[in-house]
């Protein structure tokens, strides 16, 4: 390597980090059951990691340091950095770096692609949260800092080119999914991973969750032309928490398309459909889960429609300041209060068409949309008292 960077590797487990060996370099990656190609081992993966950050100095190293810290950084500042093979998902191997320099330690996500296809993806993504970051100034997205490749080389002698971004990690944020209570007739909010163990939301911290969601996706809908970030799902763990002492606080870690579900005309009515459309699978999706991440689909409280009507009305009332051309949120929030139970369906019909991300979910949403309709109406009407 081209410098005297100390650089420790390690594998994550349920124990914590471990460091790398022999023996545990020879072990497999896990990877999905769709993933072509021999499995990467542990070793020649963080090896390959390792030689790409250190290169030219650590000159990745320091640039990834000087935009995150906002100042320049010198790589003789960096006491040591981690390389900890953290997780892997059916698109990408995440690696966590934690950079030590003197009195702090900074910590970025590593992003690896593998396949070609999951490769493709990941230089979508790449222009994806950059274009976000630029055209809306919002928070809420990882920022990326840099991108490239890695050379992977096996012990037989192949070699694989990996292509990767590091970008923002986000520091004691925390998975969260339904799961089943036997006390409750809905699911209840699972936050998992803490220092003290998986814990329950109560539910105030529930409201605010679907509020800052709701908000956060509204956030980055164009209001012209209708594009927003979708697909995206409960389920893909793609809204991550953190509990501080006044609260929750989410963010959102990936961006895997930017689309418009329905591309409104000139006229001012295809305009309004638009955005009910975008209002009405924003309360689905909400809702829309599996249980502990990966069971069955399950069907959050409808206790959660306060905070999505208010995360959304939150969203848009920033929109309407900052555009005068755009209807208040309590404008657009009576327009759909008047709606009927018959144009609700019919509303609820063209977005499962437009909007299904997996199979399964089309005959489990249209079993709970009357229901869903009718706890939509009374959520709205509780706006109007």
């Amino acid at each position: 390597m081209q410098s005297s960077l100390p650089i420790q590797l390690f594998v994550s487990t349920p124990s914590g980090p471990l460091p790398l060996t022999p023996e545990r370099g020879r072990l497999h990656l896990p990877q999905g059951a769709d993933s072509r190609g021999a499995a990467l081992s542990y070793g020649p993966y963080l090896q390959a990691i390792a030689r790409f950050l250190s290169q030219n100095t650590c000159s990745i190293v320091t640039h990834c340091l000087c935009r995150h810290m906002g100042r320049p950084v010198s790589w003789k500042e960096i006491e040591r950095l981690d390389i900890i093979s953290e997780k892997h998902g059916a698109l990408y191997h995440v690696v966590h770096l934690l950079m030590h320099l003197p009195g702090e330690t900074a910590s970025f996500a590593l992003n690896v692609a593998v396949s070609p296809e999951q490769q493709a993806f990941l230089a979508t993504e790449v222009q994806l949260l950059t274009m976000l970051h630029e055209h809306f100034s919002r928070p809420h997205l990882p920022r990326v800092y840099c991108e490239g490749e890695a050379l992977y080389a096996a012990e037989d002698g192949s070699e694989r080119t990996l292509t990767l971004f590091v970008a923002e990690w986000f520091e004691g944020y925390h998975e969260f999914h339904l799961a089943g209570d036997p006390r409750e007739e809905f699911p209840v909010i699972k936050v998992w991973g803490l220092e003290k163990g998986d814990t329950l939301l109560n539910a105030s911290d529930m409201h605010a969750l679907y509020r800052q969601a709701s908000a956060i996706l509204t956030d980055y809908l164009d209001p012209h032309s209708f594009r927003q970030i979708y697909p995206w799902h409960h389920a893909a763990g793609d809204f991550i928490l953190r509990q501080n002492p006044d609260g929750i606080q989410l963010k959102l870690i990936t961006a895997r398309d930017y689309r418009a579900l329905m591309s409104p005309g000139p006229d001012p009515d295809e305009r309004w459909l638009a955005l009910c459309h975008f209002f009405f699978n924003l309360t689905l999706r909400m809702r829309l889960d599996r249980l502990e991440g990966t069971g069955e689909l399950a069907w959050a409280s409808p206790q959660s429609l306060q905070g999505i009507i208010a995360g959304f009305a939150e969203s848009w009332a920033r929109k309407a300041r900052h555009e005068a051309s755009l209807p208040p949120p309590e404008e657009v929030l009576s327009f759909m209060h008047q709606f009927t139970t018959r144009e609700w369906l019919s509303l609820g019909e063209a977005v499962l068409e437009d909007s299904m991300v997996e199979a399964e979910e089309a005959p489990f949403l249209k079993q709970h949309l009357g229901k869903h309709i009718s706890a939509l109406m009374e959520a709205l009407q509780s706006c109007f008292p």
